[in-house]
């Protein structure tokens, strides 16, 4: 017994797998038992079935003090080898589930007319419930009297446990449709449950004495060691229980109370029954995780349990988004498939989405539960988790009651915010505890969990596309889901495994394989991940002129930023089509879309440059794929519902997130592959961003139009279409991107002895590069000649029409703003290269002095109604822009070095998220301020115009004072080859 205790550890992964096979083939047999009691009970009598285990799980949570005691307990004394202990802690508990079990069953006798009222049952049925209740809380209170089951699990025997709860659930799942055929009704349900919970502990106990004979329950002389814990760390864990299962079961408790539905307890039941199943399913594989921390908290072995946290936490997190991922798009057909017409199919869709998301973030929590009670601190949960959830329900319930709203729907997705904000705040303050860095924590835990979803709603746009799901015959519509859902697991193992696996974990699922029968081809070192630095350097030979290409397919993608104003004014009429409804969205409310995106693009390239220089452009372009690509999808949901909120978290956070990490992966990349022309490489890089809009613009307004009905104005699918399609080209650039050999120069090229002032042979160091007064010279530079820019880009299209609204159509407008992204695009390649010749400095001057005047120009073109000479104005003034973006890296690379050019580009790209705001509100803002003080909208535009012109000379200053880095902070060229 020695050696097994010692190596309990060990016994996690078996546990685990045999608790999911357990957990899923009971789950199995219960997926067929809603239709089929439905057949045989009225939706209002399987709610009071349904009541009936709500509460259940309530009385259950008034005994998880003494099941936690027994667990947690049951595993130190048993790694120390105390089998004695174990049996006076039993004996113990069994005193304190007795005089717990006889309040229990009083208080419910005297509770039954309050409970009645709380659920608004039916006079007729509520001797049924009062049955119903007082027989499966009998027969749940004996199982913890008995507590053979729950101290198998504290010795790491929950393969056994599992395999003995397959064989008496299948048997209960038996009786159940016997005893329905009988007509016994749900007086039968409640029998078949109660005879399965005495064969279940007359074979625990037969089995646990079978492991330990001569073991004995000692029930007399007991001490205050026996007692205290039941007081102390039972009496916490008693109180985190109950409100857990309050928290975890909220709509459920609250839904009769909020709806007065006396089906809605019913209706939730059902929707959230395949999300629950399959949380529970792979949350019952966190059973062992209490033991196995406890047993490694006790030996000290610290980094063993952080592993095996994370490790959970990530499995954990994959096989849920596996399943959920596909549930959540395809929701309304699974309803439809499963219960036919037997419930409302449409809200029943809703309640189960809302319910996987939830439950999904949630389960993540069961790691960090297990590790506080591990270490003897289950306090944690309920100030860090439990207390904030019930704040934020608080909350939320009194916002509800404030609007008169009392609908089923809105109770459900107030509920998921909760769950959502309140597990993310704890797991959060668990990593602090385990000094493990959030970034780590989401980086191998994140992005395996959101993979799915994003594979399983590409998959469901794609389907219904062609596919009227919703209008399937039932039989039909459940042989496409099986068809579907294969294809889909197909697909996401195989992206997961390809793209996010770690080296042990495919060498795990190569084992697997090979015992199948499969043997992968033999090599002599181990192929490097996809990934990883040495998969994507290229040989010595390889043709650079192939890495402009990959650097494009993502920079024409996420340049559609730029064409953002064509959403603009659609946008502010999706609920009254053709014109704006009291309901729709401001503009000055839609325009903070295109700022945040600007603000998260510039805050992304800050703190991802300097992970790009770590693990390469690749990986960088593929995660900017991911949130570009998942941003217009999560876009696309928040106006689907008018949310104003899930379009600023879509398209502004994770879209602008997208933009930052893919905005300097290939230009740092490209500057190395062209060290002889780096002008013209930031201009090749970085062309395509401005070029973007010239595609996205005029495929927006198509795709809208397209998809224009009487009651849409297509937005929504138009985001949907278009993520789908950027996604696709992202992720071909990332693949086709490489990155040259360490010391590697174009054939024949020999760097010229002449230099120009500030072009500089050293090298500075990322984290030097900021201490400089240049950085902060060329911040301004950039800031200030982009503020003047993007404010007009972003309303070039409205700005047209009403400064010329007789001449100028919304066709003629995106055609305006294609024709900028074509002089911004074209400036970036021509000024960029350009400045190979000229310089850095004297290309700025030129941008600065000849931008200002264009934009004290522009007031006057507009009154004198010259579509012509305004069109050209700009179309210069864009070509500046667009140049200022591309030349600002080869500016970079000339004062701190090409080593860390990348990282310190990202940093300075903070002044483009600072202009992404300025810009856009100066326009913005002072236009409605002028409108509200009786200008006229053609004329709204000239005070912000003289103001950009007085930026522009400002950024005049600044560049004419950046010098050269001084040498203290250069790098020594020893330090440049270590690093």
């Amino acid at each position: 017994m020695a050696d097994d205790h010692r190596n309990a550890h060990t016994r996690l992964s078996r546990n685990a797998i045999a608790s999911i096979a357990g957990q899923l083939i009971y789950l199995l047999t219960r997926v067929g038992l809603p239709p089929f009691i439905l057949l045989h009970v009225s939706l209002q009598d399987y709610s009071i079935w349904a009541t009936c285990f709500l509460v259940l799980s309530y009385i259950g949570m008034s005994t998880f003090g003494i099941a936690g005691v027994y667990i947690r307990y049951s595993a130190e004394y048993y790694a120390n080898g105390r089998l004695d202990d174990i049996g006076r802690m039993m004996g113990a508990g069994i005193w304190v589930t007795l005089a717990l079990g006889g309040l229990i069953l009083g208080g419910l006798w005297f509770a039954m007319p309050w409970l009645y009222a709380w659920f608004h049952v039916d006079p007729g049925m509520q001797d049924t419930m009062r049955l119903l209740i007082l027989g499966v809380v009998g027969a749940m209170l004996l199982e913890l009297l008995i507590p053979y089951g729950y101290v198998m699990g504290g010795i790491h025997r929950n393969a056994e446990n599992s395999v003995i709860s397959l064989v008496c659930s299948t048997l209960e799942a038996m009786l159940i449709v016997v005893f329905l055929l009988q007509g016994w009704g749900l007086v039968g349900m409640m029998g078949a449950y109660v005879l399965r919970a005495v064969l279940s502990l007359s074979i625990t106990v037969t089995w646990f004495h079978h492991l330990l004979p001569g073991f004995k329950i000692q029930l007399r002389g007991l001490g205050r060691a026996q007692w205290l814990p039941f007081l102390e760390y039972g009496g916490v864990m008693q109180i985190n229980g109950i409100l857990s299962v309050f928290l975890n079961t909220s709509e459920r408790a609250l839904a009769g109370y909020v709806t007065h539905n006396a089906g809605a307890v019913g209706l939730l039941d059902i929707s959230q029954k395949f999300p629950m199943m399959a949380t529970q399913l792979f949350n019952s594989a966190t059973n062992s995780l209490l033991s196995a921390i406890t047993h490694l908290h006790t030996l000290g072995e610290r980094e063993q349990l952080i592993r095996i946290y994370l490790r959970s936490s990530r499995y954990l997190n994959a096989l849920n988004g596996l399943a959920l991922g596909f549930m959540a798009p395809f929701a309304g057909v699974l309803i439809a498939a499963w219960m036919g017409q037997s419930v409302p199919s449409e809200d029943a869709a809703a309640l189960l989405l809302y319910a996987a998301i939830g439950f999904h973030v949630h389960a993540l929590t069961a790691p960090v539960t297990s590790y506080f009670q591990a270490i003897n601190s289950p306090g944690r949960t309920l100030w860090a988790f439990i207390v904030p959830q019930i704040a934020l329900l608080a909350i939320g319930l009194g916002w509800m009651y404030w609007q008169g709203e009392r609908s089923l729907i809105e109770l459900a997705k107030m509920v998921m915010l909760t769950r959502i904000a309140s597990s993310l705040g704890v797991i959060v303050y668990a990593n602090a505890q385990l000094r493990i860095g959030q970034s780590r924590y989401f980086k191998q835990v994140g992005a395996i969990g959101a993979l799915p979803y994003l594979i399983g709603y590409l998959l469901c746009q794609a389907v219904s596309g062609r596919i009227e799901l919703a209008g399937l015959p039932r039989w039909d519509a459940l042989g496409m889901l099986l068809v579907l859902g294969v294809g889909y697991s197909i697909l996401t193992c195989g992206l997961i495994y390809g793209l996010l696996s770690t080296t042990d974990e495919r060498r795990v699922v190569q084992g697997m394989l090979s015992k199948l029968g499969w043997r992968p081809h033999a090599e002599t070192a181990p192929r490097p991940g996809f990934f990883s630095i040495e998969a994507i350097t290229a040989p010595a030979n390889f043709n650079r002129w192939l890495i402009p290409p990959a650097a494009l397919c993502v920079h024409l993608c996420i340049g559609e930023v730029y064409a953002f104003s064509v959403f603009n004014e659609p946008l502010t009429r999706l609920l009254g089509i053709t014109a704006s409804a009291p309901d729709d969205w401001k503009l000055t409310s839609v325009g903070w879309i295109f700022s945040l995106a600007i603000l998260f693009l510039g805050l992304s390239a800050a703190f991802g440059g300097s992970w790009l220089e770590r693990v390469g452009p690749r990986k960088t372009m593929f995660y900017a794929a991911l949130c570009f690509g998942g941003g217009f999808l999560v876009t696309a949901a928040g106006v689907h519902y008018h949310w104003i909120a899930l379009v600023f978290l879509g398209y502004g956070v994770l879209g602008g997130i997208g933009l930052g990490l893919g905005y300097v992966s290939p230009v740092s990349t490209l500057i190395k592959w062209f060290p002889d022309r780096r002008g013209l490489a930031a201009g090749l890089a970085i062309m395509g961003f401005g070029g973007g809009a010239m595609i996205g613009a005029p495929l927006a307004v198509n795709l809208m139009g397209y998809f224009h009905g009487p009651d849409s104005v297509g937005i929504a699918e138009t985001f949907l279409a278009m993520g789908a399609i950027y996604l696709v080209y992202m992720m071909i650039g990332a693949c086709a991107i490489r990155v040259p050999p360490k010391d590697w120069k174009p054939a024949g090229w020999v760097p010229s002895a002449r230099r120009s002032r500030l072009e500089s042979k050293y090298h500075v160091h990322i984290d030097q590069a900021h201490k400089t007064p240049q950085f902060y010279l060329l911040w301004l530079v950039l800031c200030l000649n982009v503020t003047a820019g993007i404010g007009v880009l972003g309303q070039a299209s409205l700005m047209i029409q009403e400064m010329f609204r007789n001449s100028v159509t919304a066709t003629a407008a995106a055609g305006f703003v294609g024709l900028l992204s074509l002089f911004n695009m074209g400036g970036r390649f021509i000024w960029a290269s350009a400045s190979d010749y000229l310089g850095r400095k004297p290309t700025y001057m030129l941008f600065f002095v000849v931008g200002a005047l264009l934009y004290a120009a522009v007031p006057f073109i507009g009154q004198s109604g010259n579509v012509h000479l305004f069109v050209l104005c700009y179309a210069v003034i864009l070509s500046f822009y667009g140049g200022g973006f591309s030349t600002i890296p080869a500016y970079l690379a000339d004062t701190f070095g090409t080593r860390f050019v990348g990282g310190i580009h990202g940093r300075l790209l903070t002044a483009w998220s600072t202009a992404g705001v300025a810009g856009p509100v100066l326009v913005n803002y002072l236009r409605e301020w002028q409108i509200e003080q009786g200008v006229a909208k053609a004329d709204a535009y000239s005070f912000t115009m003289w103001i950009m012109a007085g930026l522009l000379l400002l950024g005049f200053f600044c560049n004419l004072f950046v010098r050269e880095v001084h040498a203290r902070h250069h790098l020594a060229h020893d330090e440049v080859s270590d690093l």
